[in-house]
């Protein structure tokens, strides 16, 4: 018997509370949520992806020598910061937004920020605090004081090491990195710079890996080349900042390995990659990575941070930005500055997003929790899905009266793997005649988060169309936005 024909008896014979008790019943019936596809991101990734943006701090040896490339003969005696202080650092990162940052403790050039046991070619044999002084643990304890999660950068070039890429200079890495992770608390990522270091072969990162997971098992790895295997963030071709579009977080891990002949795969990543490793978008703040006094001029605008922001996070990568301390052990105030900018600006960008409260209809909905207006809730745990053979959609939002936007904002449920590879999206004035947005037009990835950005519009309905997928979709959050 057809439902309408069932609360028709129901209406007849107990009135009308007997037909609310069956509406919430049939609206309550539980659906179970989508299963995932393809290859997942692990418990540190998505930590990792929800930090979005990550400071670098590139300060050692190369900051004196005045060059970005020391080649490790450079003397102790020039280490000398005259006002180290990496509270000011952080500092900088709490105004900018960010809760992470990376130090660079040992470069190519191979002198070590830390008064290791394993080489003389350290601050123990600079003049500074008289050889005692400790910039790791100054960095460690101004992160752990200030709530930002540290990380380190142990470079495996080294240049002025005569071990380097022989069995003596793993055992030697190994103890350096066992160093560091022991003794300077939680260590949130290791980043492995695959520069220079074609030496290093995948039996020495098996090594070094087993290190990181015992001492530190929540440790992000940001590998390359020989540490592929360990991965859990990659290179993204280039360190100019820009993710490709698409972006996907799979690839296949021959592409990281073999770097040089497959920078197209490193940006773009791979739809159908076997593994799950999301890009890391490193790009320095000034033209280089080291302080030089004559950059301060050269120091990239807010504009161009904001341009940095939506190919980066923007384009489901994490943005790591590089901030050079000078001389002092200072970041510049014009760094500070500008960093403060694009947290501002992002902040007045995404406070308000103009689709909350409108009338969301769907084409293939999958009903109980997974709802269409969950794209619009501001709930972290809910979102929208369609049913399990409705890999397209077509999903309308009656914003109820004319609004001007001109940024876009689309998340998927990454734990669920990567689901929708192409969609588009219009608006509408009256609800019947649809404009594309050029910009948004024929899109395929989407990821941790997708962000648009293009002339105003004004509309009074939106509408996002997902014409293929690899799966039902699972969509976390839809947006629109005005720039102020």
């Amino acid at each position: 018997m057809q439902l309408k024909h069932i609360l028709a008896r129901l209406k007849t014979h107990f009135g009308v509370g007997a037909i609310a008790c069956v509406s919430m019943a049939t609206t309550a019936i539980a659906q179970p949520p989508p299963t995932p596809v393809g290859p997942v991101p692990n418990a540190r990734q998505i930590e990792w992806y929800h930090r979005e943006m990550i400071a670098f701090f590139h300060f050692g040896m190369n900051t004196f020598a005045e060059v970005n490339e020391g080649d490790g003969t450079a003397s102790p005696h020039l280490f000398n910061p005259t006002a180290l202080n990496c509270n000011q650092w952080t500092s900088v990162l709490k105004s900018a937004g960010i809760s992470t940052a990376i130090f660079v403790a040992k470069h190519a050039d191979g002198f070590c920020n830390w008064p290791t046991a394993h080489t003389n070619y350290s601050v123990k044999n600079s003049p500074w605090k008289d050889g005692k002084g400790d910039v790791v643990r100054e960095f460690a304890n101004a992160c752990q004081d200030s709530g930002i999660k540290a990380g380190i950068y142990l470079g495996p070039h080294d240049r002025h090491d005569s071990r380097y890429g022989t069995p003596d200079y793993s055992t030697y890495y190994a103890s350096q990195l066992s160093e560091l992770l022991r003794n300077y608390g939680p260590v949130w990522e290791i980043w492995w710079d695959g520069a220079g270091a074609d030496q290093i072969t995948s039996s020495f990162y098996d090594r070094w890996a087993d290190t990181v997971r015992t001492l530190q098992p929540n440790c992000v790895v940001f590998g390359t080349k020989n540490s592929y295997r360990y991965a859990d963030c990659r290179w993204m071709g280039n360190e100019s900042g820009l993710s490709g579009d698409p972006c996907w977080s799979t690839i296949n891990p021959v592409s990281i390995r073999e770097e040089e002949s497959h920078i197209a795969q490193l940006n773009h990543g791979e739809v159908n990659g076997t593994a799950y490793v999301p890009a890391e978008v490193d790009v320095s703040i000034r033209p280089s990575w080291f302080y030089h006094k004559e950059e301060d001029t050269q120091v990239k605008s807010v504009a161009d941070l904001w341009n940095l922001y939506f190919n980066s996070v923007g384009h489901n990568s994490v943005l790591l930005l590089n901030f050079p301390p000078d001389k002092r052990g200072l970041i510049s105030a014009i760094d500070s500055a500008r960093a403060a900018g694009l947290q501002q600006l992002i902040k007045a960008t995404f406070k308000t997003n103009l689709a909350t409260g409108a009338v969301v209809k769907s084409l293939h909905p999958r009903g109980g929790d997974y709802k269409p207006t969950n794209m619009i809730d501001d709930n972290e745990r809910t979102y929208y899905a369609t049913n399990d053979k409705a890999v397209t959609d077509t999903i309308t939002f009656n914003l109820g009266q004319k609004k001007t936007f001109d940024v876009l904002m689309l998340q998927e449920v990454i734990e669920l793997g990567h689901r929708t590879t192409g969609w588009s999206v219009d608006y509408s004035s009256d609800g019947k005649k649809w404009v594309a947005i050029p910009e948004a037009t024929n899109k395929q990835s989407i990821g941790y988060k997708w962000l648009v950005k293009f002339k105003p519009v004004t509309a009074s309905s939106v509408r996002l169309r997902v014409d293929s997928g690899k799966a039902s979709l699972a969509i976390h959050t839809f947006g629109i936005y005005k720039q102020p």
